[in-house]
């Protein structure tokens, strides 16, 4: 299965919303952002961008949260430390999509 690589540069904004949603929310909640945001670019190419809440709740999705939550937690919310969770969100949902019979070729 090959997945969107069309990932943006973690700009300085995202890493304003990011630690804005955590001061409020919580790493968690800023985790789920990660993993939103992947779900979104990773179906967008299929004319639709799917959120995690059109999607089940796997293991895949909570092992990724609880993972980028830790990272967040120990080296802070910075654009190295996005772009590391970047890349387990993507992990995240390309196997979730594909536990949902999504062929991720065809959206690209």
């Amino acid at each position: 299965m090959k997945t969107n690589t069309n990932v943006p540069a973690v700009s300085p904004e995202i890493v304003a919303k990011l630690k804005d949603i955590a001061g409020r929310k919580g790493n968690r909640a800023a985790a789920f952002a990660v993993l939103n945001g992947a779900c979104k670019r990773a179906t967008a190419g299929a004319g639709f961008a799917l959120s995690l809440a059109d999607l089940p709740d796997l293991p895949c999705v909570m092992n990724a949260a609880d993972e980028i939550e830790s990272i967040f937690e120990a080296d802070g919310i910075w654009d190295h430390t996005i772009a590391d969770a970047r890349d387990i969100a993507a992990d995240a949902v390309a196997e979730l999509l594909a536990e949902e019979g999504f062929e991720m070729e065809s959206f690209e």
